[in-house]
């Protein structure tokens, strides 16, 4: 009986499976396009926070190699909503457990499924036939559709966060001017960008995989539709693409925004640089040639931070130089074993907490929350022991509930 109940008390905290309403909204390989939803209460019931699921872009040097990576995509998650399941848990600061996630755990949640491989924009009204199966592009449409579902909770919101990892991260800080187009002016609209750093480099092997790829959706999907911020597609007429770039993208953006940015984001080194000796969170398996290009990519993403926040003091930072990738869905969110500077105590949670208030009165300009780290892995050792020892717990603790299930 305990388990039972136990149980039940589980599947209420999970977030349904909803889908969008336009049929025309549709993932890579046609069916609708889809998202997660909490129904907010108590002081959370006129507060919305909408989370943008990260997931690599369609990669690809040539337009064969590109459409045949979307083929592949579409078998999973990230390209097709068919096997998503009906109801999810969240870690980090979607969840639900009020005792740790004080701010969001009873927010209307609207957690936007990633499923069209070109970081939740773009429109081709014709699918492209290749190789005999159908590539739908219809990203745009997925996230249109959404907002319009909850277009008049939103208007009459007291605040609105757009949050997102990765390629999610991107999409949350681009469709931030649309949403702020829909909403009066007393709704505060916030945005937090998790390891959403984009740099224009090359790969480790000196190809330009993320440029190409770049380049190539561009021409595939943002030929009968922009980039869903005009204001820097108009100032790269036919190079778009561009907008994909931090340090591009955030000169467009007007709205108080919260970098959370791994300096050692293996999400970035490992998916565009090629960077492929990151095993089990640590660099002990990498060359002195990678370690170089890991550390010079170091540099790119803080000096990237430090030169936005200090260009706008709306801005706030949390950016540690520990190998991770998404903490807003991690629970490291919440421990003050990643805290800057090491041992400090100022975790994710409590910066984030203090950065939301501090817009909140307007006041980003005098009590700017930046915390930056200015030393190289793993000299912040808490985070950077943890990281590692994270991979081991994670399997041990598989195994330990394989033993509890055959030994019921």
């Amino acid at each position: 009986m305990f388990i039972i109940g136990v149980m039940l008390l589980y599947c209420c905290y999970q977030l349904e499976l909803e889908y969008v309403n336009d049929d025309q909204a549709v993932c890579l390989d046609g069916s609708l396009g889809s998202y997660y939803f909490q129904k907010g209460y108590k002081e959370g019931k006129n507060k919305f926070l909408i989370h943008f699921e990260g997931g690599d872009l369609i990669l690809g040097s040539s337009e064969e190699e590109y459409f045949r990576n979307a083929i592949l995509k579409q078998g999973t998650l990230y390209g097709s909503s068919l096997n998503r399941a009906l109801s999810q848990d969240f870690d980090g600061l979607l969840s639900q457990n009020q005792s740790q996630n004080i701010n969001f755990y009873n927010w209307n949640i609207i957690y936007i499924n990633s499923c069209d491989g070109t970081g939740h924009q773009g429109y081709r009204q014709d699918a492209i036939d290749y190789e005999q199966k159908n590539i739908y592009f219809r990203g745009e449409l997925i996230i249109r559709s959404i907002i319009a579902e909850y277009s008049t909770q939103l208007q009459n919101s007291e605040v609105i966060i757009l949050s997102g990892c990765s390629i999610g991260a991107v999409a949350a800080l681009q469709w931030s001017q649309y949403i702020s187009q829909i909403i009066p002016n007393s709704v505060s609209l916030l945005c937090i960008a998790d390891s959403g750093i984009l740099i224009d480099m090359q790969s480790i092997d000196g190809s330009e995989l993320l440029k190409q790829s770049l380049k190539i959706m561009n021409y595939v999907v943002n030929i009968e539709t922009d980039v869903p911020i005009n204001s820097c597609a108009r100032n790269y007429p036919n190079q778009s693409w561009k907008c994909f770039y931090f340090q591009n993208l955030l000169n467009y953006i007007t709205k108080p925004v919260f970098i959370i940015q791994s300096l050692y984001d293996f999400g970035f080194l490992q998916d565009y640089l090629k960077i492929e000796c990151i095993k089990d969170m640590t660099l002990n398996y990498c060359s002195t040639i990678e370690k170089d290009y890991i550390d010079y990519a170091y540099t790119q993403f803080q000096s990237t931070i430090k030169s936005k926040t200090s260009s706008n003091k709306k801005m706030g930072s949390f950016a540690p130089s520990c190998i991770s990738n998404c903490l807003f869905l991690n629970s490291a969110s919440f421990s003050i074993n990643w805290s800057i500077p090491e041992k400090s105590g100022k975790t994710i949670s409590q910066t984030l907490s203090k950065w939301i208030e501090v817009q909140q009165r307007n006041q980003g300009d005098v009590d700017q929350l930046v915390l930056i780290d200015d030393v190289y892995w793993p000299n912040n050792q808490p985070c950077a022991k943890l990281a590692s020892q994270s991979i081991f717990n994670r399997y041990g603790n598989i195994l330990y509930f394989l033993f509890i299930i055959l030994n019921f």
